[in-house]
């Protein structure tokens, strides 16, 4: 190459070409895009996005978000916070009936299960009433509601277990006493929506939302 032809190419801006970003948890898709509720459920009596890609569920009728695809074995993966208004609370609801009216979602005696971050409560939506769930606590989650935090919820549908961790610090594990019934409405599991709970009349507000079907691993992934 002559002198002055390289000198010139030498001069030539270079563009670099960065690799796209890898997702922030492996195996894991975003199931909320904090756009629209595409592959989601979600009345708009109660339920909006807001800046920041914030899902959030405020007044209105229904008490509840949830997925267009059903789920048995998961690992959920979201941040989460809330403004309570007596003593409310946030929930995700799983293993329940799919609802057929989105204004106003069937959730007691429906079968869901709910795991209540950030504090690591439990509840039990079977027939024929609805009552508080025993769990395993493994420390005590935090009580702040109103900040985020970020939760991992570890699901087997199968053995009937939960983990869940709550900035990074597994703190409950459940087992049901019943993993193998799926008929009996008293007593049975199924897969179902993930749903994401409006309690009371606080605001409930979710957003980055990830879900890996049929996990491999027993682990959680936020845990370190």
């Amino acid at each position: 190459m002559k002198p002055l032809l390289l000198l010139t190419a030498l001069l030539l801006p270079i563009t670099l070409v960065h690799a796209e970003d890898p997702a922030p948890y492996p195996n894991c898709a975003k199931i909320f895009n904090g756009q629209n509720f595409d592959g989601w459920i979600a009345d708009s009596s109660t339920w909006t996005i807001v800046e920041g890609g914030i899902m959030r569920g405020s007044a209105g009728t229904s008490r509840l978000a949830y997925t267009k695809a059903d789920y048995g074995s998961f690992r959920l993966i979201f941040s989460s916070r809330m403004n309570p208004v007596n003593k409310d609370h946030l929930g995700v609801l799983f293993w329940g009936d799919r609802p057929t009216d989105p204004a106003k979602p069937k959730i007691d005696n429906a079968g869901w299960l709910q795991f209540m971050p950030p504090f690591g409560g439990m509840w039990d939506y079977h027939p024929p009433q609805h009552k508080d769930l025993p769990h395993q606590t493994l420390v005590a989650g935090p009580r702040s509601s109103d900040e985020w935090h970020l939760t991992e919820m570890l699901l087997n549908l199968d053995k009937g277990t939960l983990r869940a961790a709550v900035d990074g610090v597994e703190i409950v594990r459940y087992t049901h006493p019943t993993p193998a019934e799926r008929t009996n409405p008293e007593k049975r599991i199924i897969p179902g929506p993930v749903g994401m709970f409006r309690h009371g009349g606080g605001t409930s507000e979710y957003k980055e939302i990830y879900l890996e079907a049929d996990p491999k691993e027993d682990k959680l992934i936020t845990v370190k």
